[in-house]
């Protein structure tokens, strides 16, 4: 059975990765006193008063971006994006440049929910009583009666809107497919989970292999690309779904071993000119040939941290 939706609408996840421009505006630890509605006040209007001079499009880099821009033009789709630090906003909204970040690293809001005893569906929470919830998902959806809804989202902003998917109606749920990981399936409620469409490891024997941090957009390119399954009904296209990864073998992953930041350094120092210093070639470098594990938020930080040594010639 096939379903035709005049429009779709894709809704992907921000980035840590970002154009820079002006200073970046984090949360100052002084602001990070009193409640998490006041926190969240506080960031609003720091974001207010931030310069705007690129458009979210303009703003967010990285292959999962790069891949749902690729998809919403293939599909002539909306794309709007789901940022920590912003709500949701329109690809071509301009944008302040900002660091804070739901996931692990740098400006990260997870100490500061630890500390309070909260979850990240409480920051999104506040995050929207600070910016309206004109910036929430059910907003996104009820504004846009007639279009299929397209959610690529990694585990950890899934969870962050986990609440926000729930206020959905029936109705509106149905218009609404979703792509993560088999542990974003977890974190949603067995309603929501009704629409997660069923992608799991075995997707990296698809045309599309990746890394964990893009697996959700990866799900959405084979999902419409390869089967056209945003044309079907949801029971149909979770059929189509299944019916593609049971010709799948999930890649074999080889045994990484785990290596100190000074030990990380010292090997991208050693390879830096032959790789020209590119981010994308010593990641691979150290994955592939060098066999270490070391995560994408982590290797930015320290391919940072190298890079500024080599500039200044140390």
């Amino acid at each position: 059975m096939s379903i035709m939706y005049k429009n779709v609408l894709i809704l992907t996840n921000c980035t840590g990765r970002k154009r820079t421009g002006s200073q970046a505006i984090t949360l100052p630890p002084a602001s990070l006193r009193g409640s998490l509605s006041s926190i969240a006040k506080t960031w609003r209007r720091s974001t207010r008063l931030a310069p705007r001079t690129r458009t979210a499009a303009e703003t967010y880099v990285g292959r999962s971006f790069a891949e749902a821009r690729h998809i919403s033009a293939n599909l002539g789709a909306d794309l709007f994006i789901l940022s920590a630090g912003l709500g949701i906003v329109a690809a071509d909204e301009l944008v302040p440049h900002y660091d804070l970040t739901v996931v692990d690293g740098s400006n990260s809001v997870r100490p500061l929910l630890s500390n309070l005893g909260m979850k990240a569906s409480d920051w999104w929470a506040a995050l929207l009583s600070a910016f309206g919830n004109q910036r929430s998902v059910r907003s996104l959806v009820e504004t846009h009666p007639n279009y299929l809804v397209l959610v690529a989202l990694p585990s950890s902003y899934l969870e962050m809107v986990a609440e926000d998917l729930e206020e959905l109606s029936d109705s509106e749920l149905k218009r609404v497919r979703i792509f993560s990981s088999s542990k974003g399936r977890s974190v949603v409620s067995e309603r929501v989970r009704n629409v997660v469409l069923p992608y799991d490891d075995r997707l990296e024997g698809s045309e599309f292999p990746g890394t964990r941090n893009d697996f959700a957009q990866r799900a959405l390119r084979h999902f419409t690309e390869t089967l056209g399954a945003h044309r079907l009904s949801l029971q149909n296209a979770e059929h189509a779904v299944l019916t593609a990864l049971t010709a799948m073998s999930p890649r074999q992953i080889p045994v990484r071993t785990r290596k100190t930041d000074e030990e990380i350094m010292k090997l991208l120092t050693l390879k830096w000119s032959k790789f020209d210093g590119s981010s994308t070639r010593l990641l691979r470098y150290l994955r592939d040939d060098a066999l270490v594990a070391c995560e994408q938020s982590r290797f930015r930080n320290l391919w940072l941290t190298v890079g500024q040594h080599q500039v200044n010639g140390k």
